[in-house]
C-alpha cells in the first residue's frame, strides 16, 4: 500500500510537472536568431503575400513556436509549424501559420534554392496510369503504339540555350518559350534549369517556376497526362510555356533560365 502511494505520488508530481513545461509561455525570437537571413526572406515573401504584402511593408519578422519547445529552447526542425508575426511598417502585426506538416520550400528549409519542374516530369502526374476506381494497375494503361519513323523525322524539338525574362510586375507569369513539334503527340522530355539557383532580386512564390506544354492543334488534348493525352498522326506542335508566380522584385529584375529543351 505505501508503495502504491509513493507511485501514485511520483505520477501526479510528473503530470504537474508536464502541466508546467506544456503551459509555460511560448515567447517570439526574432528570425534571425531562429533561422538564416535567406530563409527569413522568404517567410516574409510568403507570409506578407498573404495579406497583399511585399518584404517592402515589414520592419520585423519574429517566430512565434506552437508547442514546439524542450526544456524552454525553440525546436526549428523541418516539419514543426510555427507562426511568424510580421510588423510592418504602419506599426501594425500580421501573423501566419507557416511549414506545416512536410511543407518544403525556400521558407520551410535550410537550403534556399529555386526549384525548375516539369508538366510532364516524374512528379508532375504525365505518366500516372488512370485506372477505374478498384481496377488492379496492371489491368488499365496501355502504353500508346510506338512513334512512327517518319514522325520522329518530321518533328521538331526546341533547344533554347539561355533565356531571360524582364520581372515588371508582382503575381502570376506565363512566358512563351517557343514552338516544337512531337512525332504522333508523345512528349518524351520538357525540361529547363536556373542561371542563378537563388536569384537576391527576384522572390517566387515556393521558389518554383514550372515548364508545361499546350498543343496548338485545333483537335489538341491537354498535355496533362500521357495515356489521356493519345497518340496521333504525324507530328502535333506544341508552345512551351514557363510559369511562376512573383512575390517580390527589385526594379529591373530578371529571371534568367537555360538548357530549355522540349521533345
Amino acid at each position: 500500500m505505501r508503495r502504491l502511494a509513493a507511485l501514485l505520488t511520483l505520477v501526479a508530481w510528473l503530470v504537474a510537472g508536464c502541466s508546467v513545461v506544456a503551459d509555460a509561455p511560448l515567447v517570439p525570437q526574432p528570425c534571425d536568431q531562429v533561422y538564416g537571413a535567406q530563409q527569413c526572406l522568404a517567410l516574409i515573401d510568403e507570409a506578407a503575400s498573404r495579406s497583399g504584402r511585399t518584404r517592402e511593408d515589414v520592419t520585423a519578422i519574429d517566430i512565434v513556436p506552437l508547442a514546439t519547445t524542450r526544456d524552454g529552447v525553440l525546436i526549428t526542425r523541418s516539419g514543426s509549424a510555427f507562426n511568424v508575426r510580421l510588423t510592418l511598417t504602419d506599426g501594425t502585426t500580421r501573423e501566419a501559420m507557416m511549414c506545416p506538416g512536410v511543407t518544403r520550400g525556400p521558407a520551410c528549409t535550410d537550403t534556399q534554392r529555386l526549384e525548375a519542374r516539369s508538366s510532364i516530369e516524374d512528379g508532375g502526374g504525365y505518366h500516372d496510369v488512370p485506372c477505374p476506381d478498384g481496377s488492379p494497375p496492371h489491368s488499365c494503361g496501355t502504353p500508346l503504339p510506338t512513334m512512327q519513323a517518319a514522325a520522329v523525322a518530321a518533328a521538331r524539338p526546341l533547344s533554347i540555350a539561355r533565356f531571360t525574362i524582364p520581372i515588371d510586375h508582382l503575381g502570376a507569369y506565363e512566358v512563351s518559350l517557343g514552338e516544337a513539334s512531337l512525332a504522333n503527340g508523345i512528349a518524351t522530355l520538357a525540361s529547363f534549369a536556373f542561371v542563378d539557383a537563388w536569384p537576391l532580386d527576384v522572390s517566387l512564390r515556393d521558389g518554383v517556376a514550372q515548364i508545361n506544354l499546350r498543343s496548338l492543334e485545333p483537335d489538341g488534348k491537354p498535355f496533362q497526362n500521357y495515356y489521356d493525352h493519345g497518340w496521333r498522326p504525324g507530328v502535333e506542335r506544341v508552345e512551351a510555356v514557363l510559369a511562376f508566380e512573383v512575390l517580390w522584385s527589385e526594379p529591373g529584375a530578371v529571371l534568367a533560365i537555360r538548357d530549355v529543351v522540349v521533345r
